[in-house]
């Protein structure tokens, strides 16, 4: 009867020790999957630092185990004339909300938002009012 009762008691004290390792495993479980995330996400922009958003709108890339894809749409449309008088004349910009996706094999990850500027020199450098200058070593 004693080792009956003494059984019991050891079965009702391991009860709260084994929920509270089961609730530490789980929580300790979603930790490395936020950091894992994290750092995933890092990496991503890192990767799309680059990225001119104006020159390739959208597009997929292949990182380890992560596919990332991106489209962008603009919040400012891109200017499509020489400006005379702005910091950047020869330019065509435009600013871009770029969403990003991460997949991975067991399918999508995660998604977020950056902001960009989208640039492209403008085809013509010719400001306007000016006289058209000639290379050097040749005639006019």
């Amino acid at each position: 009867m004693e080792a009956i009762v003494a059984v019991a008691i050891v079965g009702i004290a391991l009860v709260p020790v084994i929920t509270f390792i089961s609730q530490m495993v789980t929580g300790l479980t979603r930790a490395g999957d936020a950091n894992a995330r994290n750092l995933a996400e890092q990496a991503v922009i890192e990767l799309l630092e680059p990225l001119n958003p104006l020159d390739r709108p959208s597009g997929d890339d292949q990182v380890g185990d992560m596919l990332i894809h991106w489209e962008s749409k603009d919040i400012i449309p891109p200017t499509k004339d020489v400006r005379v008088g702005t910091g950047l004349a020869g330019f065509s910009l435009g600013f871009y909300n770029v969403t990003v996706s991460v997949a991975r094999a067991s399918g999508p990850w995660f998604s977020f938002d950056m902001r960009k500027v989208g640039y492209q020199r403008l085809g013509s450098l010719q400001m306007p009012g000016t006289i058209p200058s000639t290379p050097p070593g040749t005639m006019q």
